[in-house]
């Protein structure tokens, strides 16, 4: 939009206008003044950025008749992708008008920043590899333990359980030393089970069972009771005792993992 403010003046014959009317200037791009003056005239041209720095100040002086001088932006630093405002005065007038440079950093003429600097595409470059290095390097970290982590015989193996999930009793990584194979939830004694077992006539030796001896501590218990998981459990025994036996390794388990159990157990075992 062109502002032209008139101020008074004795040559009222005098004409002058500023041509801008692209929407996007670059450097390649002139802003022209032109018009009639009856007079030699001095004018004095100020462009001015966004921030309200002036980039350009110059005068130029115009000898009477038509004339038509051109504004080249290549000429000046305008260094900066942004909104700018150019006049054009002398004594008598002033024209204002206004014009978006795009300086070749990509700027959204329509969202332009007064206060923040643009980035060149190769600074964008730069950042976006950096952002894409710190983020696989936090993948990397967060699963560093299942990357490095050394597989088991179980995962590298074609056991049964893997296509039958009922079938697994125990987790799936039993062949490992850090599993936990005691059971859980309804396949455990409760403690009314247990009571009842012992008034049973036929109450097994749960320390034959296990093959260890009646005062073995809690720590050999419970390696005694690892070494027999892994050996007859039904994803490695086939025989047709697996499923009967591990059952009975569990039951002695159950009982003498259980320091309150093992005790009344052994009261009750040594009366028969």
């Amino acid at each position: 939009m062109l502002f032209l403010v008139f101020l008074p003046f004795e040559a009222s014959a005098d004409s002058v206008n500023m041509s801008v009317d692209l929407p996007i200037y670059t450097s390649s791009d002139v802003i022209t003044i032109y018009g009639n003056i009856t007079a030699e005239t001095t004018f004095e041209i100020f462009i001015t950025g966004s921030d309200g720095e002036i980039v350009v100040e110059e005068f130029i002086t115009i000898a009477p008749n038509d004339f038509v001088y051109n504004i080249i932006l290549a000429d000046y630093e305008l260094d900066r992708s942004g909104q700018y405002k150019i006049s054009v005065t002398d004594a008598s007038y002033v024209i204002k008008n206004e014009f978006f440079y795009d300086s070749g950093y990509n700027v959204n003429p329509m969202n332009v920043s007064n206060d923040i600097d643009t980035i060149s595409e190769s600074d964008q470059l730069i950042i976006f590899c950096t952002a894409s290095i710190v983020i696989i390097g936090m993948i990397i970290f967060l699963s560093r333990h299942s990357i490095f982590r050394k597989k088991t015989e179980y995962e590298t193996g074609n056991w049964s359980s893997k296509k039958n999930r009922d079938y697994e009793k125990y987790h799936s990584d039993w062949m490992s030393d850090e599993v936990n194979f005691e059971r859980e939830g309804k396949d455990k004694l409760t403690d009314d089970e247990f009571r009842k077992s012992l008034l049973a006539k036929d109450t097994p030796d749960y320390y034959g069972i296990l093959e260890i001896q009646k005062n073995a501590s809690d720590v050999e218990i419970k390696n005694q009771y690892r070494q027999l998981a892994k050996k007859w459990h039904p994803d490695r025994e086939k025989s047709p005792d697996a499923e009967r036996k591990m059952a009975q390794i569990n039951m002695a388990y159950d009982v003498l993992s259980n320091s309150k159990r093992r005790k009344m157990y052994d009261q009750y075992f040594s009366k028969k």
